[in-house]
């Protein structure tokens, strides 16, 4: 009873010490709760816990069972349960996690099941999903239910998923984390290439080449009924980007025999924006389809990306259930989506890339069109069987609109990135 009413008051102590720490060293104990703090000494069954207070380090001593594992500020880890029961080899293992150090290119996505690592560079975080960028490059998202743990890059980390259930994914995934964690980044993240010189912006870049594109792998598709209009890739919440509508104010027109044409570096700029514009539409569908999320927040996300995109823009869908594709208006699409009956979706676009470079036309404006592989997932209740699935490849035509804003030093020209039509591409 002594043993326990002692193990309260440090558990108590420890969980009130948050509020008073800077200290980025986290302990976590088997009772759930995490205080700032480091793993100092092994001795006999108990490890010590050192923790800043008011300036000064203050010792606790926990038996082993009711530590589960300590975070470095550089997001390295130590699981308790691994340490060596040999209290001097446990004391150097403690030592050489203390002084030891990591530098990280990218951040790291443990996975709980199965246990496994994504690293990428996060663009965007939300209650339910996050936005990366594979070390590929590719955009993805991934709900925030299937991770254990988030290392990022700057040293600090989440844990996702309860200690308890995180510590399991964290010790089957630990050798490939610390590899992530000590190797030196690509020289491609160390150094960014340099940009090839691209022709003239009135001039149509050429195609990329076809053998860089990596085939489309078919998944099965489970033989469950898929709504109207079937589940399409949906994105995460994007990232706060201004909008990509033009302002309402009166656009002077430029003169007709001057049409308004971008530099190499802004035709870069805008290329890239327009790849961003289908990252942030992927990222709305899976807020829009994530049940957790409430109807003001969905009716939200509908708005804003309907805003992504021209009027009267349309997408095409198909499904298992039904032949044939059928056509909707955006907004019309995105409602239909809100009301799919899957307790849990996943849609991720990867594999993007311009099957046409953006080209001025005639009006001024330029156009392209960027392709992508659509990969929708419905979960049932227990977000682990899957009761849908299918891999669609779609294309996106994009569009760039000059207008003239006014300002203090006179109206001055500005171009919207807008998304068009969404198409089915067939094979």
């Amino acid at each position: 009873m002594k043993r326990l009413r002692s193990f309260i008051k440090i558990t108590l102590l420890l969980s009130l010490l948050p509020l008073l720490l800077l200290a980025q060293e986290t302990v976590y104990l088997a009772n759930g709760n995490r205080s700032p703090g480091k793993l100092t000494a092994a001795e006999g069954e108990k490890l010590t816990i050192t923790v800043n207070r008011n300036g000064k380090p203050a010792n606790f001593s926990l038996r082993r069972e009711n530590i589960l594992l300590a975070f470095a500020n550089d997001g390295r880890f130590l699981v308790v349960s691994l340490l060596d029961a040999d209290p001097a080899k446990a004391q150097q293992e403690i030592d050489e996690f203390n002084t030891g150090n990591s530098s990280s290119a990218y951040d790291v996505l443990v996975k709980i099941a199965p246990a496994s690592v994504v690293a990428g560079s996060i663009s965007y975080e939300s209650d339910a999903l996050v936005n990366y960028k594979s070390t590929t490059g590719v955009a993805a998202s991934i709900s925030k239910r299937e991770l254990a743990a988030i290392i990022y890059r700057d040293g600090r980390h989440r844990l996702v998923a309860p200690p308890n259930q995180a510590v399991s994914a964290l010790i089957s995934t630990r050798s490939e984390v610390f590899k992530l964690l000590t190797s030196p980044p690509p020289l491609s993240v160390r150094k960014a290439a340099p940009v090839p010189a691209q022709p003239p912006a009135t001039k149509p870049i050429g195609k990329p080449n076809s053998s860089g594109k990596v085939s489309a792998v078919k998944t099965k598709t489970v033989s469950v009924a898929q709504p109207e209009p079937g589940p399409q890739p949906v994105a995460e919440k994007p990232a706060e980007v201004a909008k990509a509508t033009p302002p309402t104010e009166p656009a002077v027109s430029p003169a007709v025999s001057e049409k308004p044409t971008l530099s190499d570096a802004q035709y870069q700029e805008y290329r890239a924006s327009a790849l961003q514009r289908v990252d942030e539409f992927v990222a709305y569908l899976n807020v829009i389809t994530d049940k957790d999320l409430d109807d003001d927040k969905k009716d939200k996300a509908i708005k804003e990306a309907v805003a992504l995109f021209m009027p009267d823009a349309t997408i095409d869908v198909a499904s298992n259930k039904r032949p044939g594709v059928r056509k909707y208006k955006i907004e019309a699409y995105l409602k239909n989506l809100k009301m799919l009956p899957y307790a849990q979706t996943t849609i991720e676009w990867t594999e993007m890339q311009y099957v046409s470079e953006l080209t001025q036309a005639a009006d001024g404006d330029y156009y392209g069109m960027i392709t992508g592989q659509q990969t929708f997932t419905g979960y049932a209740e227990n977000g682990k069987d899957v009761l849908y699935t299918d891999v669609t490849e779609k294309s996106v035509k994009v569009k760039l609109e000059s207008y003239r804003k006014s300002g203090n030093d006179g109206p001055s020209l500005k171009w919207a990135v807008l998304l068009g039509n969404i198409g089915l591409v067939t094979k």
